[in-house]
């Protein structure tokens, strides 16, 4: 008998499939490549009348339904981007997939010119932008198959229970009872050979080599008194942790370790964007200190206290490390490549008899610097000679260790800079502003530098008198301590020290001082203007992830997110109850506007030079109306001399020298102190906690280690399945494309609606009159627009009893214009959504231009066994009137609604993404687009005032 044939390969995509899936496959995959061959025919068509220009609408369409036929995101992006075309199936030899109109010797739009650091040796390369956006994409490798990924583990099931019990925080009693019942209760189909807590603990004990543990030192330092205080500090070796993860065959190739300059072609020129460190120009000189072999081994180093215990007696003074040559993805995430703490810092106890001295300060310092030199030590003699590591790829390379940026609060800064602080003559870390001076916002000031600290503390010390050696370090706010960073070669600390967006903006400038201003504003005007704020917050459209505010003036906020999200909507909150005619309160609002976008730019996730002179510009404004405001209050006596007034000044600098904010922000850094606070109370007995806390961590991080690997042989060997063709998953194509799409419909109606029952429930509302004809002509219109045959020869006509799908919700994948990665917006379209209606708003991609508007209905039909998602949507592109000097001085964009019967019919693929839409009270009809959700709407609505010749 001949032996079975055991694979046979597709067609249109060439992957082999065993017998028994190949015939669930070639059907899905010729219907597949069927559907693209029609898009991208149908995107042809309307990219030819993109480019005659906009075609006006006929006397016969209903309220420009042609004319708006929906185009899709494809028009003016990459066709792949939205209407997804798999890698397996070809494009059509008709279709325009970008490739054959390439001149390599012209510069296209779009396309990436990547400058590399001389010492690569590699010359300059121009990179296609489809190519270099997938060179973004996580690299997969092939996991050693020779060792289980649970080793020292005998079973992946033993492993499991162990992480769940670490995760659990279970006891040693309860672990000895939990075993006792999966002991007696065995039957599965992997080994579970852990009989009592003893194999647990000696089995964490064989793994936890794997990474690199945490050592304990004793720090000297003379008191006040002269006699030497000993202090206790825990680290993890700094080195040993990057080595750690330069050997992981997983986090190593994400690595980047050789600076570049990127730039965006324009159309007429190459603009260059940062958003990487690598990109910037710190990672690019100090690579330039190297020799030839060297590369840039860069830390991210956080410090702040914790508060542990509920009442904050008991803290903790945990030290975070990052690195920064991996991609922010891995690096701000909480994965093995994520924040890992590497220190813990004694905390000096007050001393009410010195306290608020400056010999005090001065001794905590010295305290502060004695003991972040231990973690520092581990990288000192390396960063001057350099070190060589042979890495996942079993090359060696020789690192040179150095602290590109230090990530903190103003206070550790201080700190670290050995500054003294708030009230000192000089309180900025970084530059050499007198005090006085903050409020007036000078351009230019002298910045501090290592050599030169050090210079003045040479000239200090050698003087005879304390009495002179204090008048020199006060000319420059500096206290006589020794400063640990000066150890580390290549590493400047005031160059490193970075601006902090949620402490300087969000729990700073407008949580401490811009919000109480307004509630001070709105006290005075009493208690009918204070409520009518607080019903336009508790009337804001509710959005997936901001949060929502009923009672925004009555209660008292320290939590960063809460000001940030107040301040994205305190603007539109207020700007019909602060008026021109209130003049200290109009020109607050105005403040407020100017701050978030100022706050806008620095959250930029990528930043280009255009954007970065916008960036410096919307500063300077908001500067301007700060001065103003600080004129026209002098009567209350508010103080705006503090030193996050000014350290602002400094973001777009520090942008450009290490990259965008999320590089330094401590946002992700103090996600991390609930985890420590939950350790503290539920892993320790209170006593003798860093050592306790500490070794959890590191049984975390072996946790993680583990869960990595066999993440990564899960995802290996079900790959592999699907390549072969698994008996068992007949769908497997399929289930492959379901990680790729633009728009999702979601939250399905039960049973399908008739189109007679769709207009009959909704009677009332206008916006389904004509349902059933406005369907027919746009499917008419689709089909005779992208040259597919009608049912039949026959125009489509469907009748009151052909049935429909509801959906309620749609997941909307887009692209940002900001960094051009791809982001997701949650929808909704429900009557009652927790209880109240829930709506939401759209920007809509319209072959004449982009348009808001709101959805009403989502639904599915069918045309000869064709799906076709759509929604009926209340357009919002009437005419508005003439701008008022309102919108014009807080930046407003403002839109009209089409009355509810224009309502029109669009492909759910016409969504670009959602939006956020307020009502003006005073304008009935009209909407304000809340520009201030996140980065991307902010830019795409920048982009239609400069169409509109806003100023």
């Amino acid at each position: 008998m001949p032996q079975e044939k055991q694979s046979v390969t597709c067609e249109s995509c060439g992957k082999a499939f065993k017998l028994t899936g190949y015939g669930p496959h070639r059907k899905s995959c010729i219907k597949q490549a069927r559907r693209e061959r029609e898009d991208n025919v149908y995107l042809g068509i309307l990219r030819q009348a993109s480019s005659s220009g906009s075609q006006q609408p006929s006397d016969n369409d209903d309220h420009g339904l042609a004319a708006r036929l929906n185009a899709g995101p494809g028009l003016q992006e990459d066709v792949n981007q939205f209407w997804a075309m798999p890698a397996e199936v070809d494009p059509p030899a008709d279709a325009d997939n970008g490739t054959d109109s390439v001149d390599v010797d012209a510069n296209n739009i779009d396309d990436i010119l990547v400058e590399h650091h001389p010492s690569t040796a590699r010359p300059s390369e121009k990179i296609p932008f489809v190519e270099f956006a997938q060179g973004h994409q996580p690299r997969a490798y092939k996991p050693d198959l020779s060792t289980d990924p649970w080793y020292p583990f005998r079973s992946r099931l033993d492993f499991e229970f162990a992480e769940l019990a670490l995760e659990a925080a279970l006891s040693k009693e309860q672990i000895n009872r939990f075993l006792k019942l999966i002991k007696s209760a065995r039957c599965g189909r992997d080994s579970f050979t852990l009989n009592e807590y003893a194999d647990l603990r000696s089995t964490w004990r064989a793994t936890s080599h794997r990474m690199t543990a945490f050592e304990k030192e004793l720090v000297h330092v003379d008191g006040i008194d002269g006699e030497p205080r000993e202090f206790p500090v825990y680290r993890r070796s700094l080195l040993d942790w990057a080595f750690d993860l330069l050997k992981h065959p997983t986090m190593g190739p994400q690595f980047v370790f050789d600076a570049k300059c990127l730039f965006k072609f324009d159309g007429s020129t190459f603009v260059r964007f940062i958003d990487e460190p690598w990109t910037a120009d710190e990672f690019w000189n100090l690579q330039s200190k190297l020799p030839p072999d060297g590369k840039l081994l860069p830390f991210i180093l956080y410090a702040d206290k914790a508060k542990l215990s509920s009442f904050s007696r008991q803290k903790g003074y945990p030290i975070v490390a990052r690195l920064a040559n991996l991609p922010t993805w891995i690096r701000n995430g909480e994965g093995i490549g994520g924040g890992r703490v590497v220190g813990w810092l004694p905390i000096v106890k007050e001393d009410k008899e010195y306290s608020g001295k400056p010999r005090f300060a001065n001794f905590k310092n010295a305290v502060w610097h004695e003991s972040f030199k231990r973690i520092l030590g581990t990288i000192e003699k390396e960063s001057e000679t350099g070190c060589w590591v042979k890495c996942w790829d079993g090359l060696a390379c020789r690192f040179f260790p150095v602290v590109l940026i230090l990530s903190a609060d103003y206070e550790e800064q201080a700190v670290m800079a050995l500054v003294r602080g708030v009230k000192s003559n000089f309180p900025c870390p970084v530059c050499l502003i007198p005090r006085d001076d903050i409020s007036k916002f000078p351009a230019q000031c002298e910045l501090r530098t290592s050599a030169g600290v050090i210079k003045v503390l040479q000239e200090a010390r050698s003087q005879e008198t304390t009495e002179k050696r204090e008048q020199i370090l006060m000319q420059q706010g500096l206290r006589d301590v020794d400063n640990a960073f000066f150890v580390v070669a290549n590493t400047d600390v005031y160059r490193a020290l970075s601006w902090d967006r949620l402490h300087a903006n969000f729990a700073g400038k407008f949580g401490d001082h811009l919000w109480p201003e307004l509630l001070r504003i709105l006290d005075k005007g009493g208690r009918q203007v204070a409520a009518r704020v607080e019903k336009n917050f508790s009337m804001m459209p509710r959005w997936h992830g901001l949060n929502h505010f009923d009672d925004a003036l009555s209660i008292s906020y320290t939590d960063g997110q809460k000001f940030e999200d107040l301040s994205k909507l305190v603007v539109f909150a207020c700007h019909d109850v602060l008026s021109p005619v209130e003049k200290e309160g109009y020109l607050l609002l105005r403040c407020l506007r100017a701050y978030i976008e100022f706050d806008l730019y620095t959250a930029l996730e990528l930043h280009t030079a255009h954007t970065l002179a916008a960036g410096r510009e919307a500063l300077a404004t908001f500067n301007v109306l700060m001065q103003r405001f600080s004129e026209k209050t002098k009567n209350i006596k508010k103080n705006w001399n503090f030193p996050k007034n000014h350290t602002r000044m400094h973001v777009f600098d520090d942008i450009e020298a290490k990259g965008v904010t999320w590089n330094f922000s401590t946002k992700p850094n103090e996600k991390m102190h609930g985890p420590l606070k939950e350790k503290y109370q539920r892993r320790t007995n209170f006593k003798n906690v860093a050592e306790q806390i500490l070794q959890v961590d590191h049984l975390e991080l072996v946790s993680e280690l583990i869960r990595c690997t066999i993440t990564d042989y899960d995802t290996y060997t079900s790959a592999m399945e699907k390549n072969t063709g698994s008996p068992d998953d007949d769908d497997a194509d399929e289930v492959e494309q379901e990680d790729f799409f633009h728009v999702r419909l979601g939250s399905r109606v039960k049973h399908p609606l008739t189109l007679e029952a769709v207009e009959q429930r909704s009677i009332t509302n206008k916006a389904f009159i004509r349902f059933q004809t406005k369907l027919n002509e746009f499917l008419n219109r689709y089909f005779t627009a992208v040259g597919k045959t009608l049912p039949g020869g026959k125009h489509i006509q469907f009748q009151p009893n052909d049935q429909i799908m509801e959906f309620k919700y749609i997941k909307v994948n887009f692209e940002s214009v900001v960094d051009w990665c791809q982001y997701m917006d949650h929808l909704r379209c429900n009557p009652s959504f927790h209880g109240r209606s829930h709506y939401d708003c759209i920007l809509l991609k319209t072959q004449q231009q982009d348009i808001f508007g709101r959805l009403i209905f989502m639904f599915q039909c069918a045309v000869s066994e064709e799906s076709f998602p759509l929604a009926l949507v209340q357009p919002y592109d009437a005419p508005t009137q003439p701008r008022l000097a309102k919108d014009v001085h807080l930046n407003l964009w403002r839109v009209h609604e089409q009355p509810l019967e224009s309502a029109e019919i669009f492909s759910v693929h016409s969504i670009i993404r959602g939006a956020l839409l307020y009502p003006d009270h005073t304008q009935i009809g009209d909407y304000l687009v809340i520009d201030t959700l996140d980065t991307d709407i902010f830019l795409r609505v920048q982009k239609m005032h400069k169409a509109a010749g806003h100023h």
